[in-house]
């Protein structure tokens, strides 16, 4: 066995830290909790793929490269649990989601593999992975897994696409979630095309390279899942999107007289209460003040004003910021804090909203002003 280095001494540090994430997202309670309970399971994938590729390389005795065998069955439980973190993550559903079984089976079929590898002898088993009686095995599983990766990180960028649009239906305001699985799956992205060109170098071109291959990219994963865990750790609590599809859209849902009143009562809560200065503000709960559906909201916005709720609470958010500059409250308050009185809840959303309404900046909008 090799002496024990300072690279041993980080990688010790890196598993026991994965154990520690794992059991401290399982502790916060109230927050994310369905999602971090899949997190917490990836963490404690990613410390086994981290051990078995690390003790692979460290200890030579060749029960490890049974072991490793075993813990390549987690490349084919990591696609379907980001896909089930991503969707417990953003959408709302009761009881929470879970992935049918049958998502499982290359996991079951790669165990079954394992044990019919625990058939041969310690020297059998030597013999027929060094004479390259197992390249063809190792080639189906690498590609199966890299196969089931790639489709799982697609469905869950569609899933992302999805909370996207449902969030500027459902909600007046952004969430930092979007940027976060947007961060997380761009960087599984890109394991997954270095993954991918490891894989064709090195079994169709016969070109190996040292920083690029199957066991970097594996290490890799691992690390990064450790870094998303810090992340969740103080994550906020997510407002969470119900999961169910948009009902398709009627000319005739609401009659004339059902969208006069609607819009009545519509009209008094922003002109009257300014209901859309409540940062938090949600296309459920101005529904429940209109004593109406959310579906018929949406309908009502998206028919009659041709607008999300987004676009409509922000565009009359928007007004009221601008009748502030108007009334020269700008000379005794920041632009943040006007933004922030007329329910916009970051300077990021704000400024991202005015430009798109504008043309311009809130800055060069007031001067504009004053050179006119």
């Amino acid at each position: 066995m090799k002496d024990f280095d300072f690279v041993d001494l980080i990688l010790f540090l890196g598993v026991s830290q994965g154990f520690f994430l794992a059991v401290a997202l399982r502790l916060i309670h109230n927050r994310n909790k369905s999602a971090n309970r899949i997190l917490s399971l990836l963490l404690i994938i990613a410390v086994l793929m981290l051990f078995g590729r690390i003790a692979a390389f460290r200890v030579p005795e060749i029960w490890v490269w049974r072991f490793g065998v075993l813990i390549d069955t987690t490349i084919f439980l990591f696609g379907p649990l980001t896909y089930l973190y991503t969707r417990r993550l953003g959408f709302k559903e009761t009881p929470a989601y879970k992935l049918p079984l049958w998502h499982y089976i290359l996991a079951v079929l790669h165990l079954g593999y394992y044990f019919w590898a625990l058939s041969f002898s310690l020297e059998a088993f030597n013999t027929m992975y060094f004479s390259g009686e197992l390249n063809i095995m190792f080639f189906v599983v690498e590609a199966a897994g890299l196969i089931s990766f790639s489709i799982y990180w697609i469905q869950s960028i569609l899933l992302l696409k999805r909370y996207t649009r449902k969030e500027e239906e459902e909600l007046s305001f952004n969430q930092t979630v979007t940027k976060y699985l947007s961060f997380l799956l761009g960087v599984l992205g890109l394991f997954i095309i270095l993954w991918l060109f490891s894989f064709l170098s090195t079994n169709i071109f016969r070109s190996y390279y040292k920083y690029v291959n199957y066991v970097t990219m594996w290490i890799s994963t691992p690390l990064f899942v450790y870094v998303i865990g810090y992340f969740s750790l103080r994550q906020p609590d997510i407002f969470r999107i119900p999961f169910e599809s948009t009902p398709k859209s009627s000319t005739d849902r609401l009659k004339p007289d059902e969208i006069q009143k609607l819009q009545k009562l519509l009209h008094y809560f922003i002109d009257e209460e300014r209901i859309y200065e409540q940062p938090d503000l949600s296309l459920k709960m101005l529904a429940d003040k209109l004593n109406t559906t959310s579906n018929n909201l949406s309908w009502l916005l998206n028919q009659v004003y041709q607008m999300s709720f987004y676009e409509y609470i922000n565009e009359h958010r928007i007004k009221a910021f601008l009748q502030k500059i108007d009334e020269s409250k700008h000379t005794n308050h920041t632009f943040l804090a006007l933004a922030m009185d007329v329910g916009f809840n970051s300077k990021s959303t704000f400024n991202r909203v005015f430009k798109s309404k504008m043309g311009t900046t809130p800055k060069e909008y007031v001067k504009g002003k004053k050179v006119a």
